[in-house]
């Protein structure tokens, strides 16, 4: 309770005074701050966990890399999640593999990770994995890559408009305009569109929502005159 609201060294004096520490209460304080940030305590807790004679679990291992990635640990992260395998015999899931793939593209090990897909026919086309590694791609700007897991995408979901935009943005970044082009025509023969942009503002108290060229809103007119008068306002401002 006290973890999830935020208050970590507090839960920690509730872990310090247990009487016995259990699987759970260790890999429940060593989430605690690894979700708060707390990434090198949550990794001495972990060791004083080992010293403990308690054996970690894959949630265990979970909550550190989890840790490691949000902390850009990569050798860290890396070296936990081969002692999970070779040592404690634990078979990687989806979700350590997502922890380990966000890991190595944050850092920009980008074939190292695409190397991981691969070797691993159960993930190797995960759409989850490669959305991860493709916008690494975009992050680090590696087209040759990104191109190359932006069909595998397709090809597993081609109404997916996201993938088209991303793979344009790339294009474009590069300066690569034929491709640019090529790309949108195929997001229009298949009729996918960009998601409109939205932004929150709170007025009154209340989250209001406004979408890109919405005109749906029930304070159209009004909101319409304001930009109206802004925009004028603005201009005059400018004049010399």
């Amino acid at each position: 309770m006290y973890a999830k609201c935020g208050a970590v060294d507090e839960a920690f004096g509730v872990f310090k005074c247990l009487p016995e520490r259990d699987l759970v209460s260790w890999t429940s304080m060593i989430t605690a701050y690894g979700s708060h940030g707390r990434v090198y305590e949550a990794l001495e807790l972990f060791a004083k966990m080992l010293l403990s004679n308690v054996k970690p679990d894959r949630v265990t291992f979970l909550a550190i890399l989890s840790a490691c990635s949000h902390a850009g640990l990569v050798d860290d992260g890396l070296y936990h999640f081969n002692e999970m395998i070779n040592v404690y015999g634990i078979i990687p899931r989806l979700e350590h593999y997502s922890c380990l793939i966000a890991l190595l593209g944050r850092a920009g090990r980008l074939h190292e990770a695409y190397e991981i897909l691969q070797r691993n026919p159960e993930i190797s086309n995960d759409v989850q994995l490669l959305s991860t590694l493709f916008s690494a791609c975009r992050l680090h700007k590696n087209i040759d890559l990104g191109v190359e897991i932006a069909e595998k995408l397709i090809d597993k979901d081609p109404d997916d408009s996201s993938t088209y935009i991303i793979l344009s943005n790339m294009y474009a970044s590069f300066g690569k305009w034929d491709e640019v082009r090529m790309v949108r025509s195929k997001m229009k023969e298949l009729g996918l569109k960009k998601n409109p942009g939205c932004s929150w503002i709170e007025i009154n108290q209340k989250i209001v929502p406004f979408f890109v060229e919405d005109n749906s809103h029930y304070h159209l007119e009004v909101i319409n005159k304001c930009l109206s008068y802004l925009t004028s306002h603005m201009e005059d401002e400018c004049k010399p």
